[in-house]
């Protein structure tokens, strides 16, 4: 006669199961969810950091002594010296303003949010002005700040340096220099901060990249350069008057350093 299998050797019924399952169900519902890693620090990167100085120094390069000497070629003579003390005075101004607050008014994040258009959207703050809060530790991605602060300057100052030829031999000095600062102020500093700044820049939610400047340097100062010399109009003389270029060796040399 065959004995009948004990209580404990017994399947489970189809009531058990479901009560397992369910059981393992609520379990892992309130279960602490696993913490995500936190995104790694940037760290600094001397080969990145030494890439960027030096593209400062060759962005500089194309303006002193380049674009000068570009310019001042192609003019007479008796304007070399203005359209020379031009491109040096603006660099010196600008990294002054840039300093002061141009970099804050261009990369100041404050108030920038995704898809959400408003006064942060065209304008940086100024809590970066005077570079507050900077340090020597303080790192942009794989770099120092304070280089990252340079390099971009170094595109601030040869944005307005390239209008100056739209109204070479017809702007007075001063002239000149008020209208770089405000050109620099209303119209280079909110475009780079649409396009540059990140998350919540006008241009930068629109998709639009510009890696080498092509917006913020080139379409900028080649649509104020076109306005200005619509506005100025043209040289006293032309065309009638021979206007011979004053040396176009020192042109070469300046485009062979633009080139570079």
């Amino acid at each position: 006669m065959t004995a009948l299998p004990a209580a404990d050797d017994a399947p489970p019924s189809t009531t058990d199961t479901a009560a397992t399952a369910a059981a393992a169900a609520a379990a892992a519902f309130t279960a602490e969810p696993v913490a995500e890693e936190a995104p790694a620090a940037p760290t600094l990167d001397k080969a990145d950091s030494t890439w960027m100085l030096l593209c400062s120094a060759l962005v500089l390069f194309m303006t002193l002594p380049g674009l000068a000497l570009f310019y001042g070629g192609l003019v007479r003579a008796k304007n070399v010296l203005n359209v020379l003390m031009s491109c040096f005075a603006l660099a010196g101004v600008i990294s002054v303003l840039w300093v002061i607050y141009g970099y804050s008014v261009a990369f100041d994040v404050t108030g920038m949010e995704a898809g959400v258009v408003n006064f942060a959207s065209f304008f940086g703050g100024f809590d970066k002005a005077f570079l507050a809060g900077m340090t020597r530790d303080s790192l942009f991605l794989t770099m120092p700040e304070y280089v990252f602060v340079m390099f971009q300057m170094t595109f601030a100052i040869i944005t307005p340096c390239l209008i100056v030829g739209a109204f070479a031999e017809r702007m007075k000095f001063s002239a000149m220099m008020v209208f770089s600062i405000f050109w620099f102020t209303f119209v280079y500093l909110p475009i780079a901060h649409m396009t540059w700044a990140g998350v919540g820049g006008l241009f930068w939610d629109w998709g639009v990249v510009d890696l080498a400047g092509g917006t913020v340097v080139h379409i900028n100062a080649g649509i104020a350069a076109l306005v200005a010399a619509i506005m100025i109009g043209k040289r006293k003389g032309y065309p009638t008057t021979p206007m011979k270029p004053h040396n176009l060796t020192f042109a070469a040399i300046g485009a062979g350093m633009l080139w570079v």
